[in-house]
């Protein structure tokens, strides 16, 4: 059929007599933090990301002025002889808690400004505006891996992370757009690791399926 998910289980007698050979009750595995399902309609995926902002660190972290950053990478990826990547999409979004307001605050890089009364309700924003805009190009098999990263910075390692950068001298090339949030993006790693700020490093991949187109 068309625009159809053919799924390929391998092994499944040897599961089948894995299962029938267990003797005691079988207990349900827990379901990961930071997960991706496959959409039989168009063969895209769709991210699930779970209230990791109530987690005690990063909660009393955001109350203490501390803002989270999330990035989320996915990578559309053809399965073959060779593997070979077919798309990757980066999505970020920053958290932080007013604390005046009493109120948290999502913004995201597609410019979407947003306000939660708990950190339950922010990460259903989360959730709610993370979309992969990854499909198949055409038929064959394929797969998608992701990455999230969760790190905390403080207003003021922030500036001086700025401030770092802007005194950096300037791409012999003529300046490459994306040097400067490389840098920072790898500093604030930095930052994370040595200030022992709290941070989540989760990934996910889903089952190599079949895209008929």
């Amino acid at each position: 059929m068309p625009g159809a998910i053919r799924s390929s289980v391998r092994g499944s007698a040897a599961a089948l007599i894995l299962t029938l050979s267990l003797s005691g009750p079988v207990w349900a595995q827990e379901v990961p933090p930071y997960r991706m399902q496959l959409r039989e309609a168009d063969g895209g995926v769709t991210v699930f990301v779970d209230d990791l902002l109530s987690e005690p660190g990063i909660r009393s972290s955001m109350e203490a002025g501390l803002h989270v950053r999330f990035t989320v990478v996915t990578e559309l990826w053809r399965d073959g002889w060779f593997d070979s990547q077919r798309g990757r999409h980066e999505w970020r979004a920053t958290v932080r808690y007013d604390q005046l307001g009493g109120w948290f605050t999502v913004e995201t890089t597609d410019g979407i400004v947003l306000q939660a009364d708990t950190p339950g309700e922010a990460s259903a924003i989360l959730e709610r505006e993370l979309r992969v805009p990854l499909t198949p190009p055409s038929p064959g098999r394929y797969y998608y891996l992701g990455r999230l990263e969760m790190e905390t910075l403080s207003l003021t390692d922030l500036e001086e992370l700025r401030r770092w950068l802007r005194n950096l001298p300037a791409p012999a090339s003529g300046g490459d757009s994306g040097l400067g949030s490389a840098l920072g993006r790898g500093l604030s790693r930095v930052l994370v690791r040595l200030l022992d700020l709290p941070s989540r490093q989760l990934e996910a991949r889903t089952p190599r399926f079949s895209w008929e187109g």
